[in-house]
């Protein structure tokens, strides 16, 4: 039944109160209590956290107690969430109190009433140019584009232990020298600095892993008895062929990597909250493939090929690798589809991966080795990720962050009121996301009488980050418990139980993709 035939009694058309919804971009939670609002012909303001000051993210938490969006408020009486509020409507006599509140009552004043933030305190989300993607072009593609004309780039066999490979798209430092001298007409100091700038900029990954240029194999990087087998150098678009940004090179001045993707995490939400149906609960893939947006997005990802992942710091790489994860989520979903079986979810985190500073990572790369400091999970078949030859190793966290669980999967009655992390507040930006995550009943119940704690499947998958042994992961679930509810008074009595007891609640693995 539609929740607007269920409540004529008082009528919309008089109100007088305000109804504010805060609320973030790309979140179907949010979209549905506005689309629910919309059919009962009622009038709201709607806060997007998202694109405020994170003061608007602190009021709210003081406001409610809650740190999910979306929260609801009719005047000064906070409805809560959208579960409350879509039981709230399904309610009859106990909504049509609430409007009649609304119909007597102007907007509140004072410093009870619901913040409204100033517009121009906004921060600007940016767009996508369907038709093209802008940016400053670096002048080395040019030189790129001659060594391979003048058969520079091609195929070298390397030699391993045990064995030789071919390594495709390839150049040695002396032939690069020796034909930069011949070819430009310059001396062999000024061949190798140019050498220098071109693996600086990530247009070459040293194959055996060295950070500099150099010519040659011995001690003497600017020697003129040059090693015949030279140091030997990829293109950063060489063995990248199964990632989603693989292709042409990005011929983009290099940008900061935190900068590149946010951005590209932005432009991703935008794009994702453009194909969400009105009530939230379905997406339009087959759309956004189609879209011309898309396509910009997609040239947009080319630039992660030559990001400078290996001298940024902890905060950074916390927050790259987040926003990529979840970038490259919607990316895998639009291109490849949605995972409805065990197998296919095996392979999708598996197989979905980004080409990022020349190497290829998978979702379960960038997971379980890179934020999970190189730890096995179901998803690696309890595999460690890297070995301990791995270039990317060196980028993995030195110990395990288990507060990324949240940041990396959206709640399944609530979202955290961040979706893309910054750096400079990420370590907050994640209690947030935890503090969010754990508020919901899909998270965590509690039944006293059973002295039973009932946990999301997320506690069992990577107990190990939490804890060594239950009492350990209770007591760090409480403590990220910060509203003084019911839940955590009860979880904190059920855990004091020489009975307490742990039990998974069912994953909801729920297709949210648009049928035909």
């Amino acid at each position: 039944m539609n929740p607007s035939d269920s409540h004529d009694l008082l009528g919309h058309q008089g109100i007088k109160g305000r109804i504010v919804v805060y609320s973030i971009g790309g979140c179907p939670h949010c979209l549905e209590a506005k689309n629910t609002l919309s059919e009962l012909k009622l009038p709201f303001t709607d806060v997007s956290v998202d694109r405020f000051p994170a003061n608007v993210r602190d009021w709210l938490k003081e406001r409610t107690g809650k740190s999910s969006v979306p929260q609801i408020f009719f005047n000064n009486n906070h409805i809560g969430g959208n579960d409350a509020f879509q039981k709230l409507v399904k309610d009859q006599e106990e909504f049509n109190h609430v409007l009649r509140d609304m119909h007597q009552n102007g907007p509140p004043e004072g410093p009870d009433a619901p913040l409204l933030p100033h517009p121009g305190e906004a921060i600007d989300i940016p767009s996508i140019d369907g038709e093209a993607v802008h940016c400053e072009m670096d002048e080395f593609i040019y030189l790129i584009e001659e060594m391979k004309k003048a058969g520079i780039v091609k195929t070298h066999k390397k030699a391993f232990p045990f064995c030789f490979v071919k390594v495709k798209d390839s150049f040695t430092g002396k032939d690069f020298v020796d034909w930069i001298e011949d070819k430009k007409l310059i001396s062999r100091e000024r061949a190798v600095f140019m050498g220098r700038q071109l693996v600086s900029k990530k247009f070459g990954v040293n194959v055996d892993e060295r950070e500099d240029f150099c010519v040659s194999l011995g001690s003497d990087l600017m020697s003129s008895d040059l090693d015949a087998s030279g140091a030997l150098y990829k293109l950063s678009t060489s063995d990248a062929s199964r990632a989603l940004n693989a292709g042409e090179m990005s011929q983009c001045v290099q940008r900061p990597a935190g900068e590149v993707a946010e951005h590209l995490r932005k432009l991703i939400l935008q794009l994702f909250g453009d194909y969400l149906s009105k009530d939230g609960k379905t997406v339009d893939y087959k759309g956004i493939a189609t879209s011309k947006s898309f396509e910009a997005y997609k040239r947009m990802t080319l630039e992660l090929q030559r990001v400078e992942l290996e001298m940024i710091s902890h905060e950074e790489r916390l927050a790259f690798f987040i926003n990529i994860y979840n970038a490259l989520v919607i990316h895998g979903n639009v291109e490849k589809g949605t995972p409805s079986n065990m197998w296919q979810r095996y392979r999708f985190f598996s197989t979905i991966a980004y080409n990022l500073g020349g190497h290829v990572y998978s979702l379960n790369d960038i997971e379980n080795g890179i934020l999970r400091a190189n730890r096995g999970s179901m998803g690696t078949l309890y595999i460690t990720p890297f070995g301990k030859e791995d270039p990317r190793l060196k980028l993995a966290l030195e110990k395990p962050e288990p507060r990324i669980h949240f940041a990396l999967n959206c709640g399944a009655r609530s979202c955290p009121p961040i979706k893309t992390f910054s750096s400079d507040e990420i370590d907050k930006q994640l209690d947030v996301a935890t503090e969010s995550y754990l508020e919901n009943d899909d998270a965590v119940r509690v039944n006293v009488e059973e002295s039973t704690v009932y946990l999301s499947m997320l506690f069992k998958w990577y107990h190990k980050d939490f804890g060594k042994d239950k009492d350990e992961i209770l007591k760090w679930i409480y403590d990220r418990i910060t509203t003084d509810d019911d839940k955590k008074k009860q979880l904190g009595e059920v855990i004091q139980s020489t009975e307490c007891k742990v039990d998974y609640i069912p994953y909801d693995w729920g297709n949210n993709r648009k049928e035909d």
